[in-house]
C-alpha cells in the first residue's frame, strides 16, 4: 500500500464525534489513517478500531494502529506505529511480516537510516511546532530536514501543522504530513483535508 501524502491521526476518543469527524474526513480525500488512542479500555478500543478500520476498507486506504500490536492484530489492520518506548521494532518485523511499520525517529537522521535498514516501511520526524495533542512531545529543529539524502524511504513530518505553517515543511524532500487537531477539531473539516491536499500537490506530494 502507498504510504505517503496526507496522514491523519486520530486524537483520544472522546466519543461518536470523532467516529463521524472521521469519515468526513476519509470522504474528503485523507491518503492514511492512524488510529491513537491511549486512554480507552481495550474493549472500547476494539470497537473504536473496528468501526474505523470498517471504513478504511470501504475508501479503500491504509488503516494504521498505534502502538498495540495485539490490537493491529485483532483488528486486521495494515499496519502499526511505534516510537521509542514501545514494542520493539524488531518482534514486529518477525512476529507480524508483510506489515506496514512506521517508526517515529523524532529528530534523529541517524535512527531513521538505522530502522530504514531493518525494514521499516516509512519514518516520521517532529515534532517541529507545539502542539496540545501530545503534552511530552519531542521538539525537534527543522533543519534536520536538511539531511534527508541516505533515506529513502517515505518520511513523514508531524506536530503542531496547520495552515500556517505546513509551507515551512513541504519546502523539504518529505513524502507527507501527518495532522490532528488542524482537521479534527476545524469546523469544516472537508475543507481542510481539500487545503492541506491541495498544499501537498502544490509542492508536488501525492
Amino acid at each position: 500500500m502507498n504510504i505517503r501524502g496526507l496522514y491523519l491521526v486520530t486524537p483520544e476518543y472522546t466519543g461518536e464525534w470523532i467516529l463521524h469527524a472521521t469519515e468526513e474526513a476519509l470522504k474528503s480525500g485523507i491518503n492514511v489513517l492512524q488510529y491513537r488512542d491511549k486512554k480507552s479500555s481495550f474493549r472500547e478500543k476494539l470497537r473504536i478500531g473496528g468501526r474505523l478500520r470498517g471504513m478504511c476498507s470501504e475508501y479503500g486506504i491504509p488503516f494504521i494502529v498505534d502502538d498495540d500490536p495485539v490490537l493491529m492484530d485483532m483488528l486486521d489492520a495494515d499496519g502499526i506505529h511505534i516510537g521509542k518506548d514501545d514494542v520493539p521494532f524488531e518482534y514486529i518485523k518477525s512476529r507480524f511480516p508483510g506489515k506496514i511499520i512506521g517508526v517515529s525517529t523524532y529528530g534523529s537522521v541517524e535512527d531513521a537510516i538505522k530502522f530504514q535498514k531493518l525494514g521499516t516501511d516509512y519514518v516520521a520526524f517532529g515534532s517541529f511546532f507545539s502542539t496540545q495533542t501530545k503534552e511530552d512531545a519531542t521538539m525537534c529543529n527543522i533543519n534536520i530536514l536538511n539531511n534527508l539524502d541516505g533515506i529513502t524511504i517515505p518520511v513523514f513530518v508531524i506536530g503542531g501543522i496547520n495552515r500556517n505553517n505546513v509551507d515551512m515543511l513541504l519546502k523539504y524532500r518529505i513524502s507527507g504530513i501527518a495532522v490532528v487537531s488542524a482537521i479534527y477539531y476545524s469546523r469544516d473539516i472537508s475543507g481542510e483535508v481539500s487545503f492541506f491536499s491541495d498544499k501537498l500537490k502544490e509542492y508536488g506530494i501525492t
